[in-house]
C-alpha cells in the first residue's frame, strides 16, 4: 500500500544502492600530513572547500572556509586517505573523480563533524601535475530544503492514505485496520515491530494494535498493559537504549532498544507510537523524529476521532434506549412562543401521534389535572433566568381507567438575562407513585404493627457521642405501664437493676464502637416489678460514615429467663448426678467415638475427661467385643430397655476390667441413630472371684478324680513292669522283643497323654475367646473319667457327631461342665439303690436352629425331683449329703457355658435327668 515511498537518503537505508558503511558522526583529528603535501595550490575567486587529488583519487591536499566541517577520516596504514573516506554517499557507477575534464561538475556529500552532511557542488580544474583539483560551493542549505520537502509531501502522501483507510473502517475492524497500517511501516522503515499505544479510562497505557514481522518474536500483543511514566515524561520523540538509563518500557518487552514516539490526542489523553528497529544504532529509520511525531499524532487522533464517535452513537443509542425503558426525555420551552419542544419519548408519553413534536404550553396544560396545571402556569410565569423548576404531575385520566399516571417535570431557564429558552427532562413517575403510595400503605399497617408487638421499638439520635432517645413504640406502655416518650437518657438508667447497670452503659460503648449490640439487662416497670429485656440495636451512618442514630428493639424475655435459670439449675443437678455417680456412664456415636464420659469412668480408664473425648472404644475393647457392640448398632440397638452383657476392657499395664455394660439408642426424627449412652458397672471384682471358684470347681473335679486316675496310671505301669520282665527271659529272640517293646512303648504315650492333659486341665483359662471343636472337649473329659466310670460300673456311650462344628469360646470350661455333669451323673447312680444297670450318655446332637449346637448329658439315674429343679443353679444349693458336695458345681457351670453366650437347661427324660448346653455355632472351619 505504501510501495511508492523512498527512506530518507541518510542513516541506514540510503538512496544509491550501494551505501557506504556508517561511520561516526563525532569529528576526529587526522595527524599532521607532510609539508609538501599540504602546499596549497592557486586558487583564484570564493571557494568553500578544495580538495586536490592525485590520479588514483587520494586526497593530497583540502582548504577553503568550510574545510573545518569536514570530518576527517579514521587514520590508516599511514597512506594516503582516498576521496571515498571523506564520502558520506558513493559516488554513482563508482566513477573515478580525477579522469573528470576539466570544468565538468559534480555534487558530493562529505561526512561532516554537525548533525548534517556538507553538500557541495565541485567543479574540476587539471593541474599541470597530472593533479585534479576541485573547487566546490556549499548547498547543503538546498539540500536540506529539497529533502525536507521530499519528506513533507510523502508525509502528506501518507497523511491521505490513513484518513482514506481508517475513514471507511469500522468500529469493530478499526484496530485491524490500524495494523496494516503499523504493517506497511514496519516493512518501508525496517521494523521488527510497531504499537499504538492508547490511555485507556482506567489511566493505564495499553497497546490498542500491534504488528510484528513474521519470523521476530515478541511480547507485544493487543490490551496489554505497559508503564506509561516514559511517555508521559518524553516532550518528543526518542530512543530508549541509547545510553545507560534504565527503561520500564525495555524491561518490560525484553528489548534492547526502542522508538518511542509521544503523540496526544485531543483531551489531554495519553498516546503514542512504539517501534523496535531491526538493527540497533542511533539514527532514525527512513524519516526524521519531527515527521515520525507528525504522523504518530494524525494516526493516534484518527484512532481517537473514531474511538469517540462510536462511543458517542453507543451513547446516543443507550440515552434512546434508557427514555423509552424510563418513558420519558428531553423538552425544550420557547418562553416568548409558549411551545414545547419535545423528544419522541416524551411525546409518546404524552399519548401524542406519531410525528407530533411539538406542543403549545396551553395544550400541555389542557392534558393535565387542573389542580396541577394551574400551579405548574404559576411556575413558569414566575420562573427567574438560571432558576429551577421541579414538580410532580397528574394527567388527566378517562373515566374508564382507574389507574393515574404520573409525570415528574423538571427544568432550569437559561442564566443569561433576556433568554427565552427553558430545557428539561420529564420522566413517568407512574410506577414509583405507586409504589410510594403502597409503600405509605404498608408503613401504617407495620406502625400500628409495631405498636401493638409484645416488643418495644426504638430510635435513639447520636450527638457528639451521646445517645438521645427520640422515639419509643406505644407497646413500652403495654409491657413496662410507662410512657417514655420524652424522657432523657438518664431517667431510662435510673430505672435499670443494680447489678445490671454496668452491661447496660457498656451496651451504649459498645453499639458506638462497634456498629451492632446484643445484651440482656433488668428494667423496673411501673408497679416495680422487674422485667429482663432483650436489647438487640444497629447504629446507622450517613455517606461519610458518621453515626447518626441507633434503631433497636426491647423484647420481654423473662418468662425465658426464669425458666433458662430453672432448666440451669436442673443442669447442674444433672451434672452433679452423672460426674458423682458411681457407674461409669458414656456416651458414643455410630464409629464408637466417645462424645461423653463422666469423671467415674474417666478415673477408672486413667486419663482426663478432655483426653477421652473424641476417642473410640476399640481402642480398649478386644476385636470380639468390638465386633458385638458394632453388630448391635447395625441393628439399630433395638435390644430391650434392661438387656445387659460383659465387656473387657484392656488397661495399661496388662490391666483387665470387666463391665456390666447397658445402652440405650438415641435416635434422630427419622429413626436414625444419632448416639448411643451406656452405663457400665464394674464386675471386675466379681469376675475374678468367678475365675478363682471356677478355677477352685476344677481343681475339686481333679481331686475327686485322682482315685480313677492312680487306676489309670497304675495299669499302664503294671503292662510295662510284665512286659519287661517277659523281654527279659526271651533275650536271644528279636522278634519276641521288639514286639514286647512296642508295646511297652505304647502303653508309655498312654500314660504321657493322660499326665499331659491333667496338666492342661488343672491350668486357668485364657482370658481371650478362641474357636474350638466342642466335641474336642466331650473327648478330653472321657478320657478323664472314662476308666472312672467303667470300674464303678457304669456304662459310657459317646457317639461322634455326623457333623463336626466350631464354637467360640474356651474349650477347657466346656470340658470342666462336661466333668462337672458326668460327676453328678455318676453320683446319681451310685447313691441309687436300685440294682441294674448304670450307663451316662454324652452326645452332640442336632438343632432346630442351625446357628446353635447342642450337647446333652444324659443318665438314667431316675431324674430330678421337680421341687428342686427351679434351685439347681443356685450357688450352694446340693441335693447331696453333707460332706459330699460343695453345692458350687452347677452354678459355675452355669456361669461358664453363659460367659461362652450360651445357656445350660436340665429336664427329666425317659427315666433321668438330661442337662442340655446351647451354644451358638461360629462359621469357620477347622
Amino acid at each position: 500500500m505504501f510501495d511508492f515511498w523512498r527512506s530518507r537518503p541518510r542513516g541506514q537505508h540510503e538512496m544509491n544502492e550501494n551505501p557506504l558503511p556508517s561511520r561516526p558522526l563525532a569529528a576526529r583529528r587526522r595527524p599532521a600530513l607532510p609539508a609538501e603535501e599540504l602546499a596549497e595550490p592557486v586558487v583564484t575567486g570564493h571557494c568553500d572547500l578544495w580538495l586536490e587529488l592525485d590520479s588514483r583519487d587520494r586526497v593530497i591536499a583540502r582548504g577553503g572556509s568550510q574545510a573545518h566541517r569536514l570530518l576527517p577520516p579514521v587514520p590508516g596504514n599511514g597512506d594516503l586517505p582516498g576521496l571515498g573516506d571523506y564520502l558520506d554517499r558513493r559516488i554513482p557507477g563508482g566513477m573515478q573523480v580525477s579522469s573528470l575534464r576539466g570544468g565538468e561538475r559534480l555534487d558530493l556529500v562529505l561526512r561532516s563533524t554537525g548533525d548534517l552532511p556538507l553538500v557541495c557542488r565541485f567543479r574540476a580544474v587539471l593541474q599541470a601535475n597530472e593533479h585534479c583539483l576541485l573547487l566546490g560551493t556549499d548547498i547543503s542549505d538546498l539540500n536540506w530544503q529539497s529533502d525536507n520537502q521530499q519528506h513533507k509531501l510523502q508525509c502528506l502522501s501518507l497523511s491521505k492514505l490513513l484518513l482514506a483507510r481508517l475513514r471507511h473502517s469500522s468500529q469493530r475492524r478499526l484496530s485491524e485496520a490500524v495494523g496494516e497500517v503499523l504493517e506497511a511501516f514496519c516493512s518501508n522503515f525496517h521494523m521488527r515491530s510497531m504499537a499504538l499505544l492508547l490511555e485507556a479510562p482506567d489511566q493505564s497505557l495499553r497497546v490498542f494494535a500491534c504488528y510484528v514481522q513474521p519470523g521476530f518474536d515478541s511480547l507485544l500483543r493487543e490490551n496489554l498493559a505497559l508503564p506509561g511514566d516514559e511517555l508521559r515524561a518524553a516532550s518528543g520523540a526518542c530512543l530508549l537504549g541509547a545510553d545507560d538509563r534504565p527503561s520500564e518500557l525495555l524491561r518490560t518487552l525484553c528489548c534492547a532498544q526502542l522508538y518511542l514516539i509521544p503523540a496526544p490526542v485531543r483531551g489531554g489523553r495519553l498516546a503514542g507510537l512504539l517501534a523496535e528497529p531491526m538493527e540497533h544504532g542511533g539514527t532514525w529509520p527512513g524519516l526524521a523524529p519531527s515527521d515520525w511525531q507528525y504522523l504518530a499524532e494524525i494516526l493516534t487522533n484518527l484512532v481517537h476521532e473514531r474511538t469517540e464517535l462510536h462511543s458517542l452513537r453507543d451513547s446516543s443509542r443507550r440515552l434512546s434506549l434508557l427514555q423509552d425503558m424510563v418513558g420519558g426525555g428531553w423538552w425544550r420551552l420557547r418562553v416568548d412562543e409558549s411551545l414545547f419542544e419535545l423528544s419522541p419519548a416524551v411525546a409518546a408519553s404524552l399519548g401524542l401521534a406519531e410525528g407530533q413534536l411539538q406542543l403549545a404550553l396551553a395544550d400541555l396544560l389542557a392534558l393535565l389535572h387542573p389542580a396541577d396545571a394551574d400551579e405548574l402556569s404559576l411556575r413558569l410565569r414566575n420562573l427567574q433566568p438560571g432558576g429551577r423548576l421541579v414538580q410532580d404531575l397528574r394527567l388527566r385520566s378517562a373515566a374508564s381507567t382507574q389507574t393515574r399516571r404520573w409525570l415528574r417535570l423538571q427544568g432550569r431557564r437559561q442564566a443569561r438575562v433576556g433568554d427565552q429558552l427553558m430545557d428539561g427532562v420529564l420522566l413517568d413517575i407512574s410506577e414509583g407513585k405507586l409504589q410510594e403510595e403502597q409503600a405509605l400503605a404498608a408503613h401504617a399497617r407495620l406502625r400500628n404493627l409495631i405498636d401493638s408487638a409484645p416488643v418495644v421499638i426504638y430510635v435513639q439520635r447520636v450527638e457528639e457521642g451521646h445517645l438521645i432517645p427520640e422515639f419509643y413504640s406505644e407497646s413500652a406502655g403495654n409491657i413496662l405501664g410507662l410512657d417514655l416518650q420524652g424522657q432523657s437518657w438518664q431517667a431510662l438508667a435510673e430505672r435499670v437493676h443494680p447489678d445490671d447497670l454496668e452491661a447496660f452503659l457498656d451496651r451504649g460503648r459498645e453499639l458506638l464502637r462497634e456498629g451492632r449490640v446484643r445484651t440482656e439487662y433488668r428494667l423496673c416497670d411501673s408497679s416495680g416489678e422487674w422485667h429482663w429485656l432483650y436489647d438487640e440495636a444497629k447504629l446507622l451512618r450517613d455517606i461519610q460514615g458518621i453515626p447518626q442514630e441507633a434503631v433497636g428493639l426491647w423484647l420481654d424475655v423473662t418468662e425465658q429467663r426464669l425458666a433458662a435459670m430453672q432448666i440451669a439449675e436442673s443442669e447442674e443437678r444433672y451434672r452433679v448426678l452423672v460426674e458423682d455417680s458411681p457407674a461409669l456412664i458414656c456416651r458414643y456415636d455410630p464409629d464408637l467415638r466417645l462424645t461423653f464420659i463422666n469423671r467415674t469412668f474417666a478415673q477408672v480408664l486413667g486419663e482426663p475427661v478432655e483426653a477421652l473425648l473424641g476417642r473410640r472404644l476399640d481402642e480398649w475393647l478386644s476385636q470380639q467385643d468390638c465386633s458385638a457392640l458394632r453388630a448391635r448398632l447395625v441393628g439399630g440397638g433395638q435390644g430391650a430397655a434392661d438387656d445387659s452383657w460383659e465387656l473387657r476392657f484392656c488397661l495399661p499395664g496388662q490391666r483387665n476390667l470387666w463391665l456390666i455394660w447397658s445402652d440405650r439408642p438415641l435416635l434422630d426424627a427419622e429413626g436414625r441413630l444419632v448416639e448411643v449412652q451406656a452405663v457400665g458397672r464394674d464386675n471386675t471384682a466379681v469376675r475374678h472371684a468367678q475365675q478363682q471358684l471356677a478355677q477352685g470347681a476344677k481343681m475339686a473335679s481333679l481331686g475327686e478324680m485322682v482315685s480313677g486316675m492312680a487306676h489309670e496310671m497304675k495299669q499302664p505301669l503294671h503292662v510295662l513292669r510284665m512286659s519287661l520282665y517277659n523281654a527279659r527271659q526271651k533275650l536271644g529272640e528279636p522278634e519276641y522283643l521288639k514286639e514286647k517293646l512296642e508295646r511297652a512303648d505304647a502303653q508309655i504315650d498312654r500314660l504321657s497323654r493322660v499326665i499331659s492333659h491333667m496338666g492342661v486341665f488343672s491350668r486357668k483359662s485364657e482370658l481371650e475367646a478362641a474357636p474350638f471343636d466342642p466335641y474336642d472337649a466331650c473327648e478330653g473329659a472321657i478320657a478323664l473319667l472314662g476308666e472312672s466310670l467303667t470300674q464303678q460300673g457304669i456304662s459310657l456311650e459317646c457317639r461322634p457327631p455326623a457333623q463336626r462344628v466350631v464354637v467360640r469360646g474356651y474349650s477347657d470350661q466346656l470340658e470342666q461342665v462336661l466333668i462337672n455333669l458326668l460327676a453328678n451323673a455318676r453320683d446319681a447312680l451310685l447313691g441309687r439303690g436300685e440294682e441294674g444297670a448304670r450307663w451316662v450318655g454324652v452326645a452332640q446332637e442336632p438343632c432346630t436352629d442351625t446357628d446353635w449346637v447342642e450337647l446333652h448329658v444324659r443318665d438314667n439315674a431316675g431324674g430330678i425331683d421337680p421341687a428342686v429343679m427351679e434351685r439347681i443353679f443356685e450357688a450352694f444349693f446340693t441335693t447331696k449329703p453333707i460332706g459330699k458336695g460343695t453345692g458350687l458345681g452347677l452354678s459355675v457351670s452355669h456361669d461358664l457355658i453363659r460367659n461362652m453366650g450360651g445357656s445350660l437347661s436340665v429336664d427329666n427324660y425317659k427315666g433321668g435327668a438330661r442337662f442340655i448346653i446351647r451354644l451358638p455355632r461360629q462359621v469357620v472351619s477347622l
